[in-house]
């Protein structure tokens, strides 16, 4: 199976899924057309569905179970058969096909004839944790396996009752993990420290000697995608959509601000095209970040071939080729292997959104503390800084996630005052105690 991208006629982006022959499989798109892509999902949204969908199917031939034909008959998935699901679910797609390559190349679980299916047996057999994936991305998989099973037994054979969703999401693990909160929190949370924040835009500086970039267009370019990453908390689909035109000064104050837009772009070509799954905003830009902004705009930017043809801020630099593009979100990507592999630690676009977080609740934390703000407004400005809808559950994670840090620092200095304290009284001699 292979999930193809392609452009509507009207400019709207979408996904079908194949067989191994190159035909749409029916009903997994129809059930993504229903259910997401005619409810405004993001086309982003419904690649990831149909990826959850293209595993479940892997992991349903793996078992032996047809599930349309399940369906259609109305011999409905045992809860054993769910379960099976789901302890696939929990793995990663590589751990899971590495261990259907040893199945198939002859390291089969012996079994009893008392075993009726052959998924039976592989429900039991011992799982290496190592191949885990999240709490999180395992609960959305299973998501989307609960809603397409039941949706299919719904559909195939509607004169039986369905408990098909209900059991497996029921089966979900949380979806925030609580058990490794305590163990490196900052690998955890995906933030960068501060120190690797700053390493990173040390290297990334166009006159280091570690700039992983030759051209230097590319070094003022990927400088400022870097920076505004940093410093705005983009989205790497809100960053990859800002135009110039974006960009302005406030008619009253003149401070610099950039408009992120959510509204789909219908006319953007990319055939990945980035999307902004959060509300649209202004964001203001300060001294430091306008300046690379303008710098950048001004004098590599034009000097890019055809980028007076392209609406968005940042393109290729290929002089070899007679017009540029719109830059895409695998060359964001790329752009943060190669950083990668200068400082030695994994670099992510996602990772700057998280940090600014961190930055956010220290920097709240002090205006609340000298009375400035209260912890609601805090919260009211965070919200609108990200895009979230007002009460997001995303918003109250990264304050939970702020204030459990917090309270693991409080602890430790508590500790360490009390350690100072015993060290320099325990063992001592009682004249020593009395003066």
């Amino acid at each position: 199976m292979k999930i193809k991208k392609f452009l509507m006629s009207d400019g709207e982006a979408y996904a079908i899924l194949l067989d191994d022959s190159g035909v749409p499989i029916p009903y997994p798109n129809l059930f993504v057309t229903i259910n997401h892509r005619n409810k405004s999902d993001a086309s982003n949204t419904c690649y990831s569905v149909f990826e959850h969908i293209r595993y479940l199917y892997e992991i349903c031939s793996f078992l032996n179970i047809d599930i349309v034909q399940r369906c259609i008959t109305g011999d409905f998935l045992s809860k054993q058969e769910m379960e099976s699901l789901v302890k696939w679910a929990k793995r990663t797609v590589k751990t899971f096909r590495e261990h259907v390559a040893r199945q198939k190349s002859g390291n089969i679980v012996s079994f009893t004839p008392k075993m009726k299916k052959l998924e039976t047996v592989r429900a039991v057999i011992v799982i290496d944790h190592d191949g885990d994936i999240s709490p999180a991305t395992a609960y959305n998989r299973l998501t989307t396996f609960a809603e397409y099973i039941g949706w299919l037994e719904e559909v195939l054979f509607p004169s039986k009752d369905t408990t098909a969703e209900q059991l497996l999401k029921s089966l979900r693990p949380q979806k925030f993990s609580k058990a490794d909160e305590t163990e490196n929190m900052d690998e955890n949370y995906k933030s960068l420290t501060p120190h690797q924040i700053l390493r990173v835009l040390d290297v990334i500086r166009p006159d280091s000697s570690d700039n992983p970039w030759k051209n230097e267009s590319l070094r003022y370019r990927n400088q400022l995608i870097i920076n505004m990453l940093g410093a705005i908390g983009f989205r790497r689909g809100e960053l990859l959509k800002v135009r110039p035109r974006d960009v302005k000064n406030h008619p009253k104050n003149g401070r610099r601000y950039v408009t992120i837009r959510s509204k789909v772009d219908l006319d953007d070509t990319r055939l990945d095209r980035p999307e902004a799954k959060t509300l649209g905003r202004h964001v203001p830009m300060d001294k430091r970040l306008s300046e690379m902004y303008d710098n950048y705009l001004i004098h590599h930017r034009s000097n890019a071939n055809g980028a007076e043809f392209i609406p968005y801020l940042f393109v290729t630099h290929n002089h070899r080729t007679s017009t540029n593009q719109a830059l895409s979100t695998a060359a964001v990507n790329k752009i943060c292997r190669e950083i990668s592999e200068v400082v030695g630690f994994r670099v992510h676009p996602h990772a700057f959104r998280h940090s600014w977080n961190d930055k956010f609740s220290k920097h709240a934390d002090k205006r609340i503390a000298e009375g400035k703000v209260s912890e609601a407004k805090s919260e009211s400005d965070r919200q609108k800084l990200m895009g979230w809808h007002e009460g997001s559950k995303m918003a109250q994670e990264y304050s939970k996630r702020h204030d459990d840090k917090r309270a693991f620092e409080v602890g430790m200095e508590l500790q360490e005052e009390e350690s100072t304290l015993i060290n320099g009284v325990v063992g001592a001699y009682d004249e020593e105690i009395d003066q």
